[in-house]
């Protein structure tokens, strides 16, 4: 749930007991967040650093990735560049960003039904309306998150 700036630039003293300590660039508050495994091999694997790689070059990569995932079905964006409306559609992995990877973080924490303050508390954000607007989940999503948990609530009997 880290923007590009906060886990590129990773450093081995913000590692400790499998929880990274980071201070984010944009806000400057700390954030605590404990580590997966894959994620703690990966950091091993580099010296305990985050290779270095500029947003760009990530942006090209993840594209790549997504592309190789087949997340290729197409999508169409409509925005304002001055005062004509522009219409761009592209396959989905040519949309995916770092910032796609935040917003994918929330979204799907969310719907595994992570409370939303711990998830913000993750991500950083401050105000549950700005988290909320990273959320990106259909009402079919949303329904299943409610059948989930009513199918984990014990059932009353009278």
């Amino acid at each position: 749930g880290f923007r590009f700036s906060d886990y590129s630039t990773i450093k081995p003293e913000e590692i400790r007991d499998g929880m990274l300590f980071v201070n984010q660039a944009k806000t400057g508050d700390r954030v605590v967040v404990p580590m997966r495994p894959a994620t703690e091999e990966i950091l091993k694997k580099y010296n305990m650093e985050m290779p270095p790689i500029s947003n760009p070059e990530f942006n090209f990569y993840i594209k790549e990735v997504a592309r190789m995932a087949g997340i290729n079905e197409l999508v169409k964006f409509t925005y304002k560049r001055g005062n004509k409306m522009v219409e761009e559609v592209r396959p989905k992995y040519a949309w995916v960003m770092s910032h796609t990877c935040r917003r994918s973080f929330c979204t799907n924490e969310f719907l595994d039904g992570t409370p939303v303050i711990l998830i913000m508390a993750i991500s950083g954000h401050k105000t549950e309306r700005s988290f909320r607007r990273y959320i990106r989940a259909d009402a079919l999503q949303k329904a299943q998150m409610i059948k989930k948990i009513w199918d984990n609530r014990p059932v009353l009997v009278a």
